[in-house]
């Protein structure tokens, strides 16, 4: 997380973002302006991280990213706000994403309703599913009529000059102390403000998530059963482990991807995080011997059997075969474990990466957001208003503000069980506005069984000392964006032809040269201005 804050220093100073092209969302906006726009664009440093002190996790976070912990939903609530954060604000615009079915309209719809009356404002919400909604904010913008909030995903075409240039500019009101405002933005991480900044400004507020990344999850029970190590110390014992945890004739295998696998033991390798700097040159992952070793390794794995059938053709419902025992080992984000572990009542543990001849691997960081929130341009008390009702979408567990955006009004869309808050049949048809796709708190461990939640937090405590940072994270590369998905279609394509044997491990450097042509240099070209 250090190389990021370094980033920073190398952001806020650097004025060269690329102008929109003809062929882009931005077609038409006008042109660039004066290059020294960006110079004289007001500087930031990042919103002063301010946790939030009135609500006590049973186990807190660390300095150094471990997340906090809630062995159980608090009952006693303390309230964020005494007034409405919105009053006055009247009609508000929202456009975000969705991944559930949409709720009933606003007109037969309690919660909504008694939403917008804790709000103190008409909360007029566009969800569009998440497969279509980069196309419909790139129509939106090229329309011209901004909703006064928007959600804007991570690979929108030429988005820091988006952001930049036809949305509010927030410095004055989050930089440093500023954000002491907005207590529930300020408790949000620093490193998920970085993504957020653009030529010198603050353009929108983080959808944050923990840099924890991706875990390779393990059945633990069955791990247990065959007497296995649940915490291999090299590449040789994580062997050992995949075959001890296969057996054909019993559809059981250890793998039912080969993505996951190649990045893992990457991290035994340690591979870089995407990009690193070596001598304040950009050099990918793609181009230190490394990454093909474990492409090597990974086909190695494959050729031993270890794997499902079908596990090369990306078809495969991977959670539902970890569930019901096929697979045994798993790569997925942090939040799938309690999703995993309640769904198909499983134990459900988290490998550590262990040093390929032994001692410790490295941890990829995952991405410090899932989005951003931007506004459109307005006047102060405006723009005061959208904050405001932001910073109340993104009270922390613990508060009356966050129980009600997730379960509603007690009595009614939610009871007590067990000290757990469950859904009526309203609830479960009422709440589920996507409010998290618009202003969200930092995520925490639990609230779960305790067993579990210490379980993931010995995790945790084992892997965030070696996190390995993306020193490309916080910068901004609109070929990354704009090439993302045929870049990694190539990569992958490469890699999947060495590891089924169809083709020879040597043909991975041709691969490599493939992709710095198309593309890969010029992100590096794109990092290094910055």
């Amino acid at each position: 997380m250090q190389s990021n804050r370094r980033q920073f220093l190398k952001l806020t100073g650097g004025v060269s973002l690329l102008a929109a092209t003809s062929g882009t969302v931005l077609a038409g906006c006008g042109d660039s302006g004066d290059p020294g726009d960006a110079a004289r664009a007001s500087k930031a440093t990042p919103p002063d991280y301010v946790p939030y002190g009135l609500v006590k996790p049973d186990l807190p976070g660390t300095a150094n990213g471990v997340m906090p912990a809630f062995f159980k939903y608090p009952r006693k609530l303390v309230d964020g706000y005494h007034d409405k954060p919105g009053a006055g604000a009247g009609d508000v615009k929202i456009l975000t994403n969705m991944f559930n079915p949409a709720p009933p309209g606003v007109g037969s719809n309690a919660y909504w309703k008694a939403l917008n009356d804790r709000i103190g404002a008409n909360l007029d919400i566009t969800m569009t599913p998440a497969a279509d909604y980069v196309s419909k904010l790139s129509t939106v913008i090229a329309g011209g009529d901004l909703p006064d909030i928007m959600m804007i995903a991570s690979k929108l075409p030429n988005r820091g000059e988006m952001l930049s240039r036809l949305c509010a500019d927030l410095t004055p009101r989050l930089s440093a102390a500023a954000i002491k405002d907005y207590p529930f933005l300020a408790n949000l991480p620093t490193d998920s403000w970085f993504p957020t900044m653009y030529k010198g400004g603050i353009h929108a507020i983080p959808i944050a998530r923990s840099v924890i990344g991706t875990i390779m999850f393990s059945r633990a029970d069955l791990i247990k059963a065959r007497s296995l190590n649940p915490e291999p110390a090299s590449y040789a014992e994580f062997v050992e482990v995949a075959k001890g945890l296969t057996d054909a004739k019993g559809n059981r295998w250890a793998f039912g991807s080969s993505k996951g696998v190649s990045t893992f033991i990457g991290n035994m390798l340690g591979v870089p995080n995407v990009w690193k700097l070596d001598g304040g040159k950009f050099v990918s992952e793609l181009e230190v011997p490394e990454r093909k070793e474990a492409v090597a390794r990974t086909a190695e794995l494959y050729k031993a059997g270890v794997f499902h059938p079908d596990a090369l053709g990306g078809k495969l419902q991977l959670r539902d075969l970890f569930g019901n025992g096929t697979i045994a080992l798993n790569a997925d984000g942090y939040a799938a474990w309690d999703l995993m572990a309640d769904t198909y009542g499983v134990d459900v543990g988290g490998m550590p990466v262990p040093g390929f001849d032994g001692g410790k691997g490295v941890q990829r960081e995952g991405a410090a957001i899932f989005a951003l929130t931007a506004f459109k341009k307005a006047g102060d008390d405006r723009i005061r208003q959208l904050l405001r009702i932001c910073d109340w979408l993104a009270a922390p567990l613990g508060t009356s503000e966050y129980m009600f955006r997730r379960f509603g009004v007690e009595g009614v869309h939610y009871t007590w069980q067990d000290d757990k808050p469950v859904r009526t049949s309203v609830g479960k048809t009422q709440v589920s506005l996507p409010l998290e796709y618009i202003a969200d708190a930092p995520h925490v461990l639990g609230p779960s069984n305790e067993q579990r939640v210490r379980v993931q937090r010995a995790y945790q405590e084992k892997i965030v000392p070696n996190l390995l940072a993306n020193p490309g994270a916080a910068l901004y590369s609109a070929t990354a964006i704009s090439k993302a998905d045929e870049l990694d279609k190539l990569v992958n394509a490469a890699e999947l032809d060495i590891i089924s044997g169809r083709k020879p491990l040597s043909s991975w450097d041709d691969a490599v040269q493939n992709w710095k042509k198309r593309g890969g240099d010029k992100i590096r070209e794109e990092y290094a201005n910055q």
